[in-house]
Parts: C-alpha cells; structure tokens; sequence
C-alpha cells in the first residue's frame, strides 16, 4: 500500500464515562474512530453510545463478554484491514495519556512505515508504585526476550502499528494486560524497528484501572516464560539457519563487479535469501566463549547444529550433495575411500568458524600454537616488501582466520574487498567483539579508477589484497559483467565469477590463494603461488583468464578432497542459472 492511512481502535471496557474525552481529543485528527465495547455491562453501552453520537466517523463493534485487550484489538484491527487503512493508532479509553505527542508519532510513522511507534511513558507523581515496580521487572523480561535494549517500554497503550504484520502477530499474542508486551516484542522478532516518543501519563485519583492484581500478574508471568522459551528456540534456529542459507554473513568477502547468477530453478540466488532475525543469537554464542571458555561454546553448539541438522532442509541437501561429489571423486582418483560422510559434522565445523572468526581476531589463536603453518606456506608468503599480491580466498575453510593471522602475525596488511550489502550483519558482530576485524575492509559499490589506483598504491606499500572467487555476485541490472567462467570442479562443470580473475589483469600484480582448515585440534595455513607476474596482451586476456580461473578451481577441488567438512557453501554450487560464458 503506497499510501498511508490511518485509524484509531479504541477498546473500551468500564470507561464510558471518560471515552467523550477521548474521543473529543481525537476527532479534529480527521481518521476513523474504532470504538471496541469489549463486553460492557448496559449502563456502560448507554455511556458510550452517548460519548460516540455526535462523531459520525466511529465505527462501534461489540463484544458480548469481555474477551481482554488483546481481542479487542484484533477486531479492531481486522475492521481497519476491511477499511484498507495501511496503520491503526491504539488509544487506552482510560485518558491517560497526553495525545499532543501524536503528532510527532505520526511523523515517525510516515518516516518509517514499516516501523511500531509507542509512546514512552513520562509519569508524575500519579503513578502507583506497584504499577512502576511491574514495569521495571517487565521492562528485564523484555530485555531478555529480545537480548536489545531498543525496546524502552512495552506496555504503553499509545502506539502506531503497521498493518497486516500486526494483526497477524496479535492473533498469536496474549487476551488480557500482557497484550501490549507480546505483540511488540513479536513485532521486534519478525524485523519491524521500534521507536518511541515521550508521553506524559497520568493516573486520575479517582480512574478506573482494569488491571486484575492477581489474574492478571500470573497471565503476563505466563506471557513472559512463553516469550523466553520461544527467544531460546530462535537462538538455537536461527543463527545458523541464517548464515548458512547463503553462508554470506559470517564469511562474506564476494568479489568486486563480478558474474551474476540469476534465480533458476534451485531458488534464490545465494546471497538474496531473506535476512531474519538471530543476531543477538550469534551475539550470546560468542558471551558465552568470552565468559566460560571453549568447552560450554561448542557443548551450546550440539544442540544448536541439532535444530538446524532439522530445520535446514536445503542445506541439508547441499551438504549431501557435495560430500557424495567428494567420496566419488575421491574413488575416480584412487584416494582413500570417505568413509559414512556425515552432514551434522558438516553443519558443526561450520559452527566452529564463528568461534574461530573472533577468537582469532582476540590473540585467542596464535600462530605457532593454535594455528601453524603448512609446507611452504611461510616461503610463499616471503615476497618483497615493495611488492602486494592479489589474494584469491574462498569459502573452503575460514578466509576471516586467514586474514586475522595474517594481518595480527605481523607477516603483512591485508585489505579485503567486500560487498557491503551483504556483509553487513557479520560486520556489526565482528565490530562489537573484535574492533581490529573491520580494520582495511573496502566495500565494492563502485569499482572506478579511484579505487584502482588505491589497490595499486597498497600493493605498492607490499599488502595483500583479497578477494572471494568462489562465489558468483547479486545480479546487478543492466551489468556489462553478468558473465561466468566454466571450470571443471569435483568432476563437474561449476560456475566461478570473472571479477576477480579479471582484476588479476588489471592489478598486473602476482596472484596467491591461501585456505586455512582443519586438522585435528589446529588449523593450518596453506599458502599456493598461482602467478609469479601477470603480464597479458589484450588478444590473451580471456584465455589467461579462463587458465587462472581453472588452476584455482584445481587448488578448490585439491583441498575440499582432503578436507571436506571445511566447505562452507551450503547452497547447490554448480547451478548456474542464466549467465552468460566469456
């Protein structure tokens, strides 16, 4: 809906004798009113039909008991959704709160459509102290709930929602005074941001509170556990679920103006699957490492890859999908067989890259102690200093521990391209436990010549510059770079992106690749020259091109033979969908 309107609901029960106020108040807004008599008695039908009579634009409905709160707004809601209005405004009929900060709520609303906004109570003296205590201890069960500090107030009962996601949550959430808490904090779930602004609120002397001390107290403790139980669920669902749909956020380094992969038939592109909450899911994985060590990470990390092992059909598949392409490539090449190749153990080292990510970014991994060095590996890495290197990385092992050893083991600087868009939820995790991760990260939005003489200058300084090339780009329209290269991989025709053997080209710079995996209780590095100098004419650029492309594909498939539960690209890798070759 591209216009916005709006309406009141305005559930009303034992509050006739003020509602004309409050409907006095909001009638010069010009939006329909919805008036909910949610049960009243007669005397109480005959105050509010005098209080609507002379407001033509209320729409009365009627409940024939008194269902709570939280039903009232549901058929408010679902009439406003009857009258195509695109949000509904919630007003208590208590008059409690001070309706000129309206204004400025509707203003944020228009702002942020798709944003709750609710007012942020600012109490007098009025307000009783059993009714400011259960706040603060609300206000701690919805920080738990939620792990955020955005939340300020749930209980509020002024507040702009958006519709239909609204009407839809309040179905799920509570009848009575836990109302208002649930179906913000369900809100706050499924992705709508939450703002508020000051209210004053005020409790007449001689007002009429709805609130049960007992009935009520034991329904929004119920609230609270079912709340707490359902974030638990989603920590163990959802931070892995996330990032192995597209394992784009905790590990994404694509490449800069590279190949698209349009939608096929296998779904959505990688790196287009939708984002959904977790965040704080990943956040309390890593406080639970910083406070209690390695062994309660990876004993929370059972239960967490058992959920997902459940839930993650597709990847699931995937990863079956590459460990049978492994044990059969393994059997053409007359390897030792792959014995059972298990797809939990797949998920789970996965898991474990997330601990390693800031663990090595933190000193907790060191080289020479947690993590070594392969066989010339350290010779390879022995370039002069005037001279950088272009480094290809991939989603086989962990390319973040490669950049932290490199970049903290003082052997050299390493900037890497990202595609910000989609490295934006890793970013903001690494940034609040290990700052120094996002040092030398340039997000590729614009590949020009600035950019091109920045890579030249830092290659110039002997810094490493890397760049994803396992992975194919979001498709960019109208892209004159919508193209792929076919190389043989795992005995199979796969895509790779050109961008980032292309840059080869221009950069004129040596090329490495380098992969960190594990092995037992270590990770090792492994370091490969793949160009001592790259000097091509234009005629042979493609052909250079399509052999670089290929020799990495070999050092990819090399690697993934003898560390398969390293490969990190849960997703169907060899389908191309629409791209264009050369």
């Amino acid at each position: 809906m591209n216009t916005l309107s709006y309406g009141f609901i305005i559930p009303c029960y034992r509050h006739g004798t003020v509602l004309d106020t409050v409907l006095a108040q909001l009638a010069p807004f010009g939006f329909p009113l919805i008036v909910v008599d949610d049960g009243n008695d007669a005397a109480e039908q005959d105050l509010i039909a005098q209080a609507i009579a002379p407001y033509p634009q209320v729409t009365l409905l009627r409940h024939e008991t008194n269902r709570g709160k939280g039903v009232a707004m549901v058929t408010g809601m679902t009439k406003a959704q009857e009258l195509g209005l695109s949000h509904v405004i919630q007003i208590d009929a208590d008059g409690q709160h001070d309706i000129t900060a309206l204004p400025q709520m509707l203003k944020l609303s228009a702002q942020e459509p798709q944003a709750l906004i609710s007012g942020l109570p600012q109490y007098d003296d009025s307000i009783p102290t059993g009714r400011l205590l259960g706040r603060y201890i609300t206000h701690f069960w919805v920080w738990v709930e939620t792990m955020s500090f955005d939340i300020k107030d749930s209980m509020c009962g002024m507040r702009i929602y958006p519709l239909p996601d609204s009407l839809t949550q309040s179905r799920l959430s509570g009848h009575y005074m836990d109302y208002d808490t649930e179906v913000m904090v369900r809100l706050y779930w499924q992705g709508h941001p939450v703002r508020f602004v000051p209210v004053k609120v005020i409790y007449p002397q001689d007002g009429h509170s709805n609130f049960r001390l007992f009935q009520d107290n034991v329904k929004i403790s119920l609230m609270h556990t079912r709340l707490v139980a359902t974030g638990l669920w989603r920590l163990l669902t959802s931070p892995f679920k996330r990032t192995a749909q597209g394992a784009a956020a905790a590990q994404q380094l694509p490449s800069v103006a590279t190949a698209a992969q349009q939608q096929g038939a296998a779904g959505a592109h990688w790196a287009q699957e939708p984002e959904r909450l977790g965040l704080w899911g990943m956040r309390i994985m890593i406080w639970v490492y910083k406070l209690l060590g390695m062994w309660a990470f990876t004993l929370l990390l059972y239960p967490v890859i058992a959920v997902f092992y459940c839930t993650a059909k597709s990847q699931r598949a995937a990863s079956a999908q590459f460990l049978s392409l492994v044990r059969k490539r393994r059997r053409a090449l007359g390897m030792t067989d792959f014995r059972d190749p298990s797809v939990f153990k797949h998920f789970y080292n996965f898991g474990l890259t997330l601990l390693d990510k800031v663990a090595s970014w933190q000193g907790d991994i060191k080289l020479g102690h947690e993590a070594v060095f392969a066989p010339r590996t350290e010779q390879v890495l022995s370039f002069p200093q005037d001279q950088g290197r272009l480094l290809l990385v991939s989603h086989l092992g962990d390319i973040e521990l490669c950049r932290a050893l490199v970049a903290t083991g003082k052997i050299r600087p390493v900037t890497a391209l990202v595609f910000h868009e989609n490295a934006q939820r890793f970013t903001a995790i690494m940034q609040a436990f290990a700052p120094n991760s996002t040092l030398n990260l340039i997000a590729l939005k614009d590949f020009g010549p600035e950019l091109m003489i920045d890579l030249k200058e830092r290659l110039e300084r002997g810094e490493l510059i890397a760049i994803a090339a396992d992975r194919l780009a979001v498709p960019q329209a109208n892209s004159a770079t919508h193209r792929v290269l076919e190389v043989d991989f795992l005995g199979q025709k796969a895509p790779l992106a050109q961008g980032p053997f292309i840059l080869a080209t221009l950069l004129k710079c040596p090329v490495m690749a380098m992969f960190a995996l594990r092995e037992g209780k270590q990770r090792v590095i492994y370091a490969h020259e793949l160009r001592s100098e790259v000097k091509v004419a234009r005629a042979e650029r493609q052909v250079f091109i399509q052999a670089l492309a290929q020799d990495f594909a070999h050092l990819l498939e090399q690697h993934a033979l003898t560390h398969p539960y390293d490969w990190f690209n849960f997703f169907d890798f060899w389908q191309q969908g629409n791209t264009t070759n050369g």
